[in-house]
């Protein structure tokens, strides 16, 4: 099925990489994470230099200075020690000042987003030059999880080209999708869990949905740099620490029990405070507004170092027959302190709450847990799972491909006619101009297939 729709995409999109519209450049430090993760290869063509072997990437950096320290590369077989520096834009070299700032002058790779401009050369102080590797979209657009440009420019769109289709087409269609879009995840998935390992890879999953939609890449920065195996029985301070929410003195008008648990955790982050703590130049964004209080950061970062402390047992149950434990353990972690605060320095809630509620668990199950499960029995429990609450986007591309068909609303029912949904949006709305449609003339083709 995911083959299928494939197959569809490339008959609707036959242009080449070269007439496609330029990427989106991403977030400095979402490379960043990439990069500390090992998602972006370990080999390349330097501008100059000839080629290049990334042996140790290096440690994702805290404080000022070069991104990654103490990396390793070889550069036309000469083995080379030093510093690291991600830019979206060469150029950006220069207006960050790092070709005045001897703290730069052991950088030995300069890696950027976008290529170099003819003549272009990057240089320390001491005017040596610096090795500058190109990463183009189809090395970080995958490590990121976004759709490659490859083949995609815009064309124009379409407008109800479901409208006149029998249900029984409509439920194939979107069953492809879903499956497509299952394929990707999986794929996605799995290059992370080759570099960083499978444990790691699920923790990692598990804390971006926690993070929901607004915190999800602060999540995932956070676990990569306080990684599962690193935390043990430290795990609130590690990451609460790690976070950014470890203030040194709670303000005045906190309780006496805000009191007592920030000195308990306080005491266990001092000692590990050098190792984990980031500076203010390379904090984690955490968005904290519009966000409601029960789903503030600090409680998901509580939640996940629940987490880690019962990963043990959380990890043989990532799989469709252990879904139903895995909601029960989930749903009922608690803590004396997070079951009734939103964040270190509020007053106590009226009533306890869930620290997860059965929703996130279900977002992670229906999105990580059977979509890596590829046995017969997790595609017919995918298939029949029912759908949550119908989003905006979801609401709208409906209305848009359906038109007011009166069987529309039993078609939103089940989970995987959403996620077929979000991804024929990405692949078609979200890049096109709604005009003329190409889709309709591939789906009668398809149809009479």
């Amino acid at each position: 099925m995911a083959a299928a729709y494939g197959q569809l995409l490339a008959e609707v999109y036959p242009l080449s990489a070269e007439e496609s519209a330029p990427p989106v450049l991403p977030d400095e430090m979402a490379v960043q994470a990439c990069w500390a993760a090992g998602l972006l290869g370990n080999e390349g063509e330097t501008c100059h230099h000839g080629h290049v072997r990334i042996l140790d990437g290096g440690l994702w950096n805290r404080s000022a200075g070069p991104d990654f320290l103490r990396a390793e590369v070889e550069i036309n077989g000469v083995r080379r020690r030093g510093d690291i520096e991600i830019d979206p834009h060469p150029a950006d070299w220069e207006h960050h000042g790092h070709g005045a700032n001897p703290a730069f002058n052991q950088v030995i790779l300069h890696v950027v987003l976008t290529p170099p401009p003819p003549g272009w050369y990057t240089r320390n102080a001491v005017h040596e030059e610096v090795p500058v590797l190109y990463l183009p979209p189809e090395v970080w657009q995958p490590a990121l999880g976004q759709e490659s440009a490859g083949a995609r420019a815009a064309v124009p769109c379409c407008r109800r080209p479901m409208e006149e289709l029998p249900p029984e087409s409509i439920d194939s269609l979107l069953k492809m999708a879903a499956a497509y879009r299952m394929e990707k995840k999986r794929a996605h998935f799995r290059r992370k869990a080759a570099v960083m390992g499978q444990r790691q890879a699920w923790f990692e999953a598990w804390a971006e949905t926690l993070g929901y939609s607004a915190n999800k890449q602060a999540m995932q920065m956070l676990v990569r740099r306080a990684p599962l195996k690193t935390l043990g029985a430290d795990a609130e301070a590690i990451l609460l620490g790690t976070a950014g929410f470890m203030v040194p003195v709670l303000p005045e008008r906190s309780s006496a029990e805000s009191r007592t648990y920030h000195r308990a955790v306080w005491d266990k982050w001092w000692a590990v405070r050098e190792q984990y703590e980031l500076s203010h130049t390379h904090r984690i964004p955490w968005v904290l507004s519009p966000v409601r209080p029960m789903n503030h950061p600090h409680r998901r970062v509580a939640a996940l170092a629940l987490s880690a402390r019962r990963w043990r047992s959380i990890e043989p149950l990532l799989n469709a027959a252990g879904a139903a434990r895995l909601r029960e353990l989930l749903t009922h972690l608690s803590h004396p302190f997070w079951d009734s605060h939103c964040t270190m320095a509020s007053a106590a809630m009226k009533q306890p709450a869930a620290l997860v509620g059965r929703q996130r668990v279900d977002d992670f199950l229906v999105n990580h847990v059977y979509v890596q499960d590829e046995s017969e029995p997790a595609w017919q429990t995918y298939l029949a799972l029912p759908a949550g609450k119908t989003s905006s986007t979801v609401q709208r591309v409906a209305l848009a491909l359906f038109g007011e068909r009166k069987d529309l609303k039993k078609v939103l029912t089940k989970h995987y006619a959403h996620q077929a949904l979000l991804q024929i949006e990405a692949d078609f709305c979200a890049v096109n101009i709604c005009n003329e449609c190409l889709f309709p003339a591939r789906l009668a083709e398809w149809k009479k297939q």
